[in-house]
């Protein structure tokens, strides 16, 4: 076998002219498909990285919601019993008009209690003006209406009051306490936060939804505590749900286009891989006086073959490390300068890092080597298949 390797090695360092140039462009080839492989893969494992830090930073862990009289206040107990839990929150949400001066825009008004600890830990991070108190908007909201802290707008709830005729709607003026943002549409231009008391007697049992909001210690484990939180509260009007759960149908989406994307840049490996059939195809042509030589001294088709198979995987081989190395390098670039900017206005952020998966990785320099393998199969079977005697006689 060491035999194989030296002289494997001694053809692909002994290219001269037309080989010397294959050589390169088979070598350039495989380094500039894995590093674009590893780099595209990379932006789109950063913007999902980033997406689910958004959506956890904003948004309710698991929220467990009910459509039963049951109490809210014991199912908040049992949860914040559970270790894992870092923190709950009851919460009633009722859909409402919030206007002012002829501008209108629909909302999402959450009662809450203002004076739960942990609620107040949880706005102060968001909030941009004000303090958590009367009305607190989401900075959308502020600016579609052109509400400040102090300012005043109309609450609208159309189904207030129900007549023979049908609902009347039922307004309120209502103090703007504070102004909140978390960069996340759903929130920012839709919800509300009220004073739970203030909301009840406002818009007594009209439509809403309640529920308990979860917050967890560990985000990516919420699916495990999710099955602790129903062992705890067994009722058929109850339901939970994780943000896995609620954005399953983005990631998995994602997910698929971020296969489908890697195996459509692995063609580019495909085509490079050509490169190193010709440079084979070339090298058996070259060095067909020595095979016959080496045949003639005992040497057997299968060590030949393995000879140039060798030589093709060794290119694929050092193409791709090569390539690994090139791409963490301009990864590293991207993220300390921050250069793939995006609007954050429609993605959430305003930059998007580049995170390279060792799955990604392991995979992207498999596929390399298998196909380099691939591609040195062809020419390295016809060449360990030549006749020695036939060889000899045109030499």
């Amino acid at each position: 076998m060491t035999l194989i390797l030296k002289i494997a090695f001694r053809y692909l360092i002994s290219a001269r002219g037309s080989t010397l140039l294959i050589t390169f462009i088979s070598f350039f080839g495989v380094f500039l498909s894995v590093c674009a492989i590893l780099l595209t893969l990379g932006v789109f494992t950063g913007f999902q990285d980033s997406l689910k830090e958004k959506i956890l930073s904003t948004a309710p862990h698991i929220i467990v919601s009910t459509v039963s009289d049951k109490d809210l206040k014991s199912i908040k107990k049992e949860i914040e019993k559970i270790p894992q839990v870092k923190g709950a929150i009851i919460f009633t949400l009722y859909s409402a008009i919030l206007a002012k001066e002829g501008r209108v825009q629909p909302v999402t008004v959450k009662a809450v209690d203002y004076k739960e600890e942990f609620l107040k830990e949880l706005v102060k991070k968001q909030l941009k003006e004000g303090l958590l108190r009367d009305a607190v908007v989401g900075k959308g909201i502020a600016d579609v209406l052109g509400v400040r802290v102090g300012g005043e707008a109309v609450l609208v709830f159309p189904m207030g009051i129900r007549t023979p005729t049908g609902f009347i709607p039922k307004t309120k003026n209502v103090k703007i306490g504070g102004i909140f943002e978390t960069g996340a549409y759903d929130r920012d231009f839709v919800l509300v936060y009220m004073e739970r008391e203030k909301a009840k007697n406002f818009f007594k049992r009209g439509f809403r939804l309640e529920g308990v909001e979860v917050y967890v210690k560990d985000p990516y484990r919420v699916q495990e505590i999710k099955e602790i939180i129903r062992e705890k509260i067994e009722s058929d009007y109850i339901f939970i749900r994780s943000w896995i759960d609620l954005n399953k149908p983005l990631f998995n989406a994602l997910q698929l286009e971020k296969l489908a994307l890697f195996l459509i840049l692995l063609l580019m490996v495909f085509v490079a891989s050509f490169n190193i059939t010709s440079l084979l195809f070339v090298k058996s042509r070259e060095k067909v006086k020595d095979i016959a030589i080496l045949k003639t001294f005992g040497m057997r088709s299968k060590d030949i073959l393995a000879i140039f198979i060798t030589v093709g995987i060794s290119i694929g081989t050092v193409g791709s490390i090569v390539g690994i190395g090139a791409s963490f390098l301009i990864a590293h670039f991207i993220n300390e300068y921050k250069l793939i900017r995006v609007p954050e206005e429609v993605y959430m952020m305003n930059y998007i890092p580049v995170h390279i998966q060792f799955t990604d990785l392991l995979a992207t320099f498999i596929g390399t080597i298998l196909l380099s393998f691939g591609a040195s199969l062809i020419p390295a079977l016809k060449v360990a298949k030549e006749n020695v005697i036939g060889i000899l006689r045109n030499e």
